[in-house]
């Protein structure tokens, strides 16, 4: 008896009768059901999974390890789907859980509808919850497709063995970097103590009058600040070497307020540096994605000293950046000297 909706396998009367009625198209992708029109739920299932993947690879796009979590939410959606035939055999135990659907002999019960849930991304759950019922149809239908795959041997094609080479791949690297990073959270030892050495960092509000010299390598700037530490003259120095638009004015920046480098492009570091230092003090080498600096402030005025707890958070995530950058290219020194990295850029023609 033909079952109403799965594509027929070729070479039996009904496809060739099929084949004539379809323009010689058959497959699962083609097939129609009730005269070519799809049932509302059907339309409400196609609907709610074309917006779950479109959120899916909307995150991808801006994170590859976001690619890698979505990987897992279909892994684990597998292993609710094992639970739930598993828990189909095991009798008293499946009846303490409300069933919500059943498909075949595989109860879907409440508990593995939420747990479907939580492994969408945040803005779908949302839709998930206010609309459980389209949701419970995407669970189905995924369902559906899972048995008609296995049924079907597609485990067994080139096509499906690559896919999940390349996810078990994705994953394992993605697995490996969230353990360097997670070694790399700076502790609260740490970030307290990050705050007192720098205090003079974490103010607000006030004005600075300082300047700044901006050379192109960090051995000049060492030598330029060698130079400012000996006495000469700052404002000369700044004309004779410096690099910066401010050359000319001998690197004066003028009076500053806090936000200063956010309207004018000004590198953020030299902003904080001008502000970490006392009046008549310069710094030691600064860099920047322009170059490295010596910065100097000449006045200072009306800033408020920030407590640890206003400025905790803000610690936490320079540091954390910070030790991650430094975890990383430690972890890949490491690795390209254990499994001996040799490279042949000339052949990249």
């Amino acid at each position: 008896m033909k079952r109403k909706g799965l594509p027929m396998r070729s070479g039996t009367r009904e496809s060739k009768a099929s084949a004539s009625s379809s323009s010689g198209r058959s497959g699962w992708k083609r097939q129609r059901i009730d005269g070519g029109r799809r049932p509302p739920a059907i339309c409400c299932m196609i609907a709610v999974s074309a917006n779950t993947r479109h959120a899916f690879r909307r995150l991808a796009m801006k994170r590859p390890s976001i690619a890698v979590a979505a990987t897992l939410a279909l892994a684990i959606f597998f292993a609710i789907i094992s639970t739930a035939f598993a828990a189909s055999k095991s009798g008293p135990k499946a009846s303490r859980e409300a069933v919500v659907a059943q498909v075949g002999d595989i109860p879907i019960t409440l508990k593995a509808f939420y747990a479907f849930i939580s492994q969408l991304p945040d803005n779908v759950q949302a839709q998930a919850l206010s609309n459980k019922t389209a949701f419970l149809e995407a669970l189905i239908q995924r369902m559906l497709m899972l048995r008609h795959a296995k049924e079907s041997g597609f485990l067994a094609t080139e096509h499906v063995k690559m896919q999940m080479e390349r996810a078990r791949r994705e994953i394992l690297i993605g697995e490996a970097l969230r353990r360097i990073e997670e070694g790399a959270k700076p502790k609260a030892s740490e970030i307290r103590a990050e705050y007192e050495r720098n205090k003079a960092k974490y103010t607000e509000g006030g004005k600075v009058t300082a300047a700044h010299i901006m050379v192109a390598s960090e051995k000049e700037a060492k030598d330029l600040l060698a130079k400012v530490a000996g006495g000469e003259d700052f404002a000369e120095l700044a004309k004779k070497y410096s690099l910066a638009p401010e050359r000319a004015l001998g690197g004066s920046l003028g009076e500053m307020e806090r936000g200063y480098s956010k309207r004018t492009g000004l590198p953020e570091i030299i902003e904080q540096t001008a502000f970490s230092l006392d009046p008549g003090a310069h710094s030691g080498v600064v860099r920047s994605v322009y170059g490295w600096h010596v910065v100097k402030t000449s006045k200072k005025e009306g800033s408020k000293q920030l407590g640890f707890p206003e400025v905790a958070e803000r610690i936490t995530k320079e540091m954390g950046e910070r030790n991650r950058q430094e975890a990383m290219r430690k972890a890949f020194v490491e690795l390209t000297e254990r499994y001996k990295v040799k490279r042949y850029y000339e052949n990249l023609k």
